[in-house]
């Protein structure tokens, strides 16, 4: 009876298997799958077949990213493998910590030297070439550093301040105004700064970042009160996504609106914003179609853009020009009372000059604004600025 039984569970085993295969067979053959909800990301497509991609052996590289990621109840899978690392006590998925009192938190991965020497290099020079005019940087440390106290017990981590200050200095030392918000954030790490489960900040973390930029930049702060309005109780971030932990936790994504007893709120209210890479024009800084879908971060703008054009009715005459990444999304509203216009350049989605740009425009003012993370890793900003 043992054997039977046995046996009976191996066939079922095997059936289950082949049936997987199959049907992983028929979904990577039609390739059909474009994004993984789950993950939040676009999944590999077939690669296209060459001599040259099969002799250089691209072609088998390809395929089985393609095939790993159109693999059938991929979703299912890992979901099942995060299941079983939670219960022999991993705190580690996909780069992501399981951190304390809710916390998912990215892990900072050492930078490439050569890489960051490329981006200052190219800052330096930027600025050089338009020393008549002020440049910021703001480059924002992500909640690994700023939270530390929420990181699991005894997990390696690669010391971001070093490669702040490094930075920070070398651009002060070229004329940048080097904006660090390291120290206001942390007087407000009590408050909500980052998201639980995504990797950006939170519309609160921005304004405290912002309230710093205004005394670096010389402008009233205090000119404009806000009041925070949720849009969405159900957001749930990247991280979470990435890793497979916390999948059934959401949370609030808030924006901040203008009080209306302010001399500003009709100059927020009737700013247009113009989104060149598909010609396209709107009243709002927010898209609340994105509230439907999975990243409810892109309510900020409809997310990330090559180009995109804030035009508002101040009677101040500045121009700024903001490099940027997605961390600038939430953060571009406070900007709005105090700016004529203001160009935003995301530059892994820009391909134009930069330097017809800045004559074109009229350009005043120069913000560099990225998360950590991304200024240490991206090569796209140096490359845009040459």
């Amino acid at each position: 009876m043992k054997k039977r039984k046995k046996r009976t569970a191996y066939y079922v085993g095997v059936m289950f298997g082949v049936i997987v295969l199959a049907f992983s067979l028929i979904n990577v053959f039609s390739g059909t799958k474009k994004v993984s909800e789950t993950e939040n990301r676009a999944l590999a497509q077939r690669p296209k077949l060459s001599v040259d991609s099969v002799l250089s052996g691209q072609y088998a590289s390809e395929y089985q990213e393609f095939f790993n990621d159109q693999f059938v109840l991929r979703d299912a899978w890992i979901k099942l493998k995060t299941g079983f690392d939670r219960a022999l006590g991993v705190v580690e998925e996909n780069g992501v910590y399981l951190g304390k009192d809710g916390y998912l938190l990215e892990k900072f991965e050492k930078p490439d030297q050569k890489n960051v020497s490329a981006t200052v290099e190219a800052l330096k020079t930027f600025r050089e070439k338009h020393e008549d005019i002020p440049h910021y940087a703001m480059i924002i440390p992500s909640a690994e550093n700023i939270l530390k106290d929420k990181l699991p017990a005894l997990v390696p981590s690669v010391n971001q301040d070093s490669y702040l200050d490094n930075t920070f200095q070398e651009l002060s030392k070229s004329g940048i105004n080097v904006v660090d918000v390291r120290t206001a954030l942390k007087k407000n790490k009590d408050q909500k700064i980052y998201y639980q489960t995504d990797h950006h900040w939170t519309t609160y973390g921005a304004y405290v970042a912002f309230q710093q930029f205004a005394e670096a930049a010389g402008l009233d702060a205090s000119a404009v009160t806000y009041e925070k309005l949720p849009v969405t109780d159900q957001f749930q971030g990247t991280l979470s996504a990435k890793s497979g932990f916390r999948t059934g936790e959401k949370e609030e994504v808030d924006v901040y609106l203008p009080k209306r007893n302010t001399n500003t709120t009709q100059e927020q209210l009737s700013s247009v914003i113009e989104y060149t890479d598909n010609q396209k024009k709107t009243g709002s800084f927010y898209n609340t179609d994105k509230l439907d879908q999975r990243n409810a971060y892109e309510v900020f703008f409809g997310g990330n853009h090559g180009l995109m054009k804030i035009k508002t009715p101040t009677t101040e005459n500045k121009r700024l020009l903001v490099m940027k990444d997605s961390y600038a999304n939430c953060f571009l509203p406070f900007l709005a009372p105090y700016y004529r216009e203001i160009v935003v350049v995301d530059p892994r989605y820009y391909y134009g000059n930069i330097e017809e740009l800045m004559e074109t425009e009229g350009i005043t003012e120069v913000l560099y604004l990225y998360s950590a993370p991304t200024f240490f890793s991206d090569t796209s900003l140096s490359v845009a600025m040459e």
